[in-house]
């Protein structure tokens, strides 16, 4: 807090930076200087200015088919003072494949004389609005034209209309932007915006992508799908080969585990030269699907002419013995009976490297178990091959895996209530042959993670929501980075806005890191979110704040929402896709250090920063009266984006504007400072606030 000295009595108290929002459980009286009691639709920059949140302006619907619908009722949409304006309209309008409502047909200019002539024509006003013309009323006595409309907007009979996820990265070496809506996967970008149905998708419920292996993997609800570039399709799995150097007889070396995701297996019989008949390791089988000489050129299959099977028995019988040979003839078959259900149940994956491979795991089906993948018969890492003895079991099976995050060396595992690290290891089986193993140790045992697939990596250190609290994880110790038993290493970040978060449902809370901005998101289920600014460590409440889902993409963050729209977050959106964003901001009961004294104030100054369509109100309240005049500043920039003449400048100065305001306040203790703006075309940044307080004399 800066003091400028003035006279003996009269100081000036000013706010140089704002440090956003602070609930101060015993009230307000304690804040800081800057800090605010209440923010709503505000945030605070890197440099700790304070400015209207970025707004939503959608780029492509993601949903399979839009109507025109036409408002019943019309409105007053424009009223023009002393000359009727001249409007270009059109005779038709229609909805575009990605939902935008686009007028057609020949242009015409609408006034107030030939505005009857043109009823049932269209407006576009801008890309959230459209209308349809009903009347031009001219008012002699105010001398004002008003124009009436009802409003265009694009709909849709979808049943299930949010966005269900979104993923940018590159597949097959080329970026791509897709998201999942309305039973689709839609390709949004691939070096030009579009939208293209790449196949048929759940969408219920959330859609979880990761990139593995130059392709695209997707979680949906039951379902588990890969995407090449080309072709969407469900994820067949590897076949592995379960036995090597089996005789005819049987038997054999076990080699491979049997993968989760299929019934399917294979093995390399060493025949003898004169047996015919070859048993499989398995019976009552489901098919023999082929049987190839190895021993030849290119490893052809056998006709199946040679041969013939016995599923029940599980053998194949050839009508001449193969010739002598080791691993010389591959069988594979398919079995009735598969787990491919319990993969499916996972909705969630991570991958984490092990000494020298790259593993999925799975998990999220709310059982204390992760599925991690295996590698080839080639030692490539694969994300169709599950082995069935792949499975990490943490803690007690009472609660359930809610996260997984890579650290450092270690797979951070978090529980409902606790939290485990996981390292890399190798064990010896019974048969003497090595397998990889992963050994949890625990971290916390009475602190976790309750929002499913919620945990964010923040400037590399893991947050997680738990009871009513946020927890970042991070070990101080100079020697390791890495999570250790330490209870120290969870501190809790979220004292300033607990009053807020206590009201979140944080199992369903959604969590995003907008790394590209430095900012951390809580949304809740009612459209609320708290944000933190971690490069200025401050915190804000956006309210009607509609997400689903986030995705950075070439340094801008995106969204979808409920209504199936890919938006674009920015700060030059100034509504929400036309909806109004109603931004509040109020500081703590300032008491100017002496709050045994009361105080007259009638000046205060703020600064803004000049820009186009600059405005904010400006009010007080006090603990003698709630209700003190509203003041305007406005400082605006020459442009005609969205003009509204009836504030317009024609101001070019960009340097920053100080307003002096007259708001009188006398005979109080504390004093509470006020910015509000709620209009469609307001954009504001406020640089800094000035109050002149005398001292009057001692509280009574």
């Amino acid at each position: 807090m800066a003091r400028i000295t003035t006279g003996a009595d009269e100081k000036v108290f000013r706010i140089q930076e704002f440090l956003g929002l602070n609930e101060n459980p015993d009230g307000d009286t304690k804040l800081k200087m800057g800090e605010a009691s209440v923010i709503r639709n505000f945030k605070v920059t890197r440099d700790r200015n304070l400015q209207r949140r970025p707004g939503q302006q959608m780029v492509k619907g993601l949903l399979q088919a839009y109507t025109l619908q036409v408002e019943d009722t019309a409105q007053s949409v424009r009223v023009d003072e002393h000359v009727s304006g001249k409007l270009r309209m059109h005779p038709t309008c229609t909805v575009t494949t990605d939902g935008f409502p686009e007028v057609s047909g020949d242009e015409v200019s609408v006034s107030y004389e030939n505005a009857e002539q043109y009823a049932g024509y269209y407006w576009r006003y801008d890309e959230n609005f459209t209308y349809q013309l009903v009347s031009c009323t001219y008012d002699a006595e105010r001398d004002e034209y008003t124009w009436k409309m009802k409003r265009c907007r694009a709909v849709s009979s979808s049943t299930n209309q949010k966005v269900a996820g979104l993923w940018a990265g590159n597949v097959k070496g080329k970026e791509y932007l897709v998201g999942a809506a309305d039973g689709k996967l839609w390709k949004l970008h691939d070096g030009t915006w579009k939208r293209e149905a790449i196949g048929d998708l759940d969408t219920t419920e959330p859609v979880f992508f990761f990139g593995y292996s130059e392709k695209l993997y997707i979680m949906a609800k039951n379902q588990y799908k890969e995407w090449d570039g080309k072709t969407l399709q469900d994820v067949d799995g590897y076949r592995p080969i379960v036995t090597i150097t089996v005789v005819p007889s049987g038997g054999g070396t076990t080699y491979e585990q049997v993968n989760k995701l299929n019934g399917k297996r294979r093995c390399w019989f060493s025949p003898d030269g004169t047996a015919t008949t070859f048993t499989l390791p398995e019976k009552d089988l489901k098919s023999v699907d082929w049987v190839k000489n190895k021993a030849a050129e290119n490893e052809p299959e056998i006709e199946k002419s040679k041969y013939t099977v016995d599923l029940e028995k599980g053998t194949v019988t050839f009508s001449t013995a193969p010739g002598k040979g080791i691993n010389t003839i591959e069988i594979a078959w398919e079995v009735k009976k598969n787990f491919r259900d319990k993969a499916l149940a996972m909705k969630y994956a991570e991958t984490f490297n092990g000494a020298n491979d790259n593993r999925v795991f799975l998990y999220g089906d709310g059982t204390n178990e992760a599925y991690y993948s295996g590698l080839d018969n080639d030692g490539k890492p694969r994300a169709d091959y599950f082995p069935d003895m792949n499975v990490l079991k943490v803690g007690d099976a009472n609660t359930p895996i809610t996260a997984l995050i890579r650290h450092y060396s270690r797979l951070i595992v978090y529980k409902s209530a606790s939290t485990y690290s996981v390292q890399y290891g190798v064990t010896t089986m019974v048969d003497n042959t090595t397998a990889a193993t992963f050994y949890a140790t625990p971290v916390n045992r009475a602190i976790g993670n309750v929002a499913p697939g919620q945990a964010q990596l923040v400037l590399n250190s893991p947050r997680t929501l738990f009871g009513h609290d946020l927890y970042e994880w991070k070990n101080s110790s100079s020697y390791s980075a890495n999570m250790t038993i330490d209870e120290r290493q969870a501190r809790r970040i979220s004292d300033r806005i607990m009053g807020t978060l206590a009201g979140f449902d944080l199992e369903h809370c959604r969590c995003w890191d907008d790394n590209d901005n430095q900012e951390y998101y809580i949304i809740n289920k009612d459209d609320r979110a708290l944000v933190h600014n971690y490069a200025a460590d401050a915190w804000y409440c956006y309210t009607a704040f509609d997400v689903t889902c986030f995705v950075n993409f070439r340094g801008k963050l995106y969204s979808g929402d409920s209504k199936g729209r890919l938006n674009l977050i920015a700060y030059t959106n100034r509504t929400d896709n036309g909806k109004k964003i109603e931004s509040y901001w109020e500081s703590g009961a300032e008491s100017f250090s002496q709050d045994f004294m009361r105080k007259y104030s009638a000046m205060l100054w703020v600064g803004i920063k000049p820009e186009t369509h600059g405005e904010v109100y400006v009010t007080v309240q006090t603990d003698r009266k709630s209700a003190y005049t509203n003041k305007v500043v406005v400082s605006s920039l020459i442009s005609f984006s969205g003009a509204d003449f009836r504030k317009w400048s024609f101001n070019p100065n960009r340097k920053p504007h100080m307003k002096r305001l007259k708001i009188k306040a006398k005979k109080f203790v504390f004093y509470k400072l006020i910015f509000r703006t709620e209009s469609i075309n307001t954009t504001v940044t406020i640089l800094s606030a000035d109050m002149r307080v005398r001292f009057t004399g001692y509280a009574r």
